[in-house]
């Protein structure tokens, strides 16, 4: 019975004082809201204007922006590939509209690579972008834009 007593007490003792003890940071908190800060910087240059935000966001020597075209003569479906470089210049100056982000989901491997999912509604088009972010030189960047556009 002793044994039993001494066993229950160490078990106890462990559970509690393991927590108090331990002194690990959370890189995944830190790494989570650089991203998502990455990917509302992108958001919020695009509504505003504003290069400087665009090129926090963007990966401006290695991203693109892929996009689904229907060749007007056609009506075939294709894939258009468009640098971020030449992408962010389509946001020279602020919208007038009212547009609203959220953030779906982010799933972050290796404290290296990003994936978020936004949502982003203007009052004539519904998006979904899926942003995928490396980090180099210490910095998320946005490397890749995949988005779908819905008109209302």
């Amino acid at each position: 019975m002793t044994k039993i007593k001494l066993l229950l007490m160490t078990a106890a003792l462990l559970t509690f004082c393991f927590p108090i003890i331990s002194h690990a940071k959370s890189v995944t908190g830190k790494e989570y809201q650089a991203v998502v800060n990455t990917a509302y910087n992108y958001f919020n240059g695009a509504a505003s204007g504003d290069q400087e935000l665009l090129s926090k966001a963007f990966d401006l020597e290695f991203g693109h922006v892929k996009m689904i075209s229907v060749n007007k003569d056609t009506g075939k479906e294709t894939i258009r590939t468009v640098s971020l470089k030449e992408f962010s210049g389509y946001f020279k100056k602020a919208t007038k509209d009212s547009w609203v982000a959220n953030i779906l989901s982010v799933d972050i491997v290796d404290n290296k690579m990003a994936m978020v999912k936004l949502d982003f509604d203007t009052p004539k088009t519904h998006y979904i972008d899926y942003l995928v972010m490396y980090k180099r030189e210490n910095e998320w960047r946005i490397i890749n834009k995949t988005f779908i556009a819905n008109k209302k």
